[in-house]
């Protein structure tokens, strides 16, 4: 049996190392309607992690 990985609300086609329960709260913020960047530090951090992870995703396929 394979294990379903967890994936970057932000992204969707990224996996989220910090596992199932980040992701899960990522989503649930961001379905809250209220999802704010700019004005909400826990959202600022959210966008600042999808956007890590990207640029990761990024160099491992670039050999980087």
């Amino acid at each position: 049996m394979s294990e379903k990985q967890a994936m970057c609300p932000l992204f969707p086609d990224i996996p989220c190392p910090r596992g199932d329960e980040a992701s899960e709260a990522c989503r649930v913020r961001l379905e809250e309607g209220n999802y704010d960047p700019v004005s909400d530090f826990r959202d600022y951090l959210l966008m600042n992690c999808a956007i890590l992870r990207a640029e990761q995703q990024k160099e491992a396929k670039n050999g980087l």
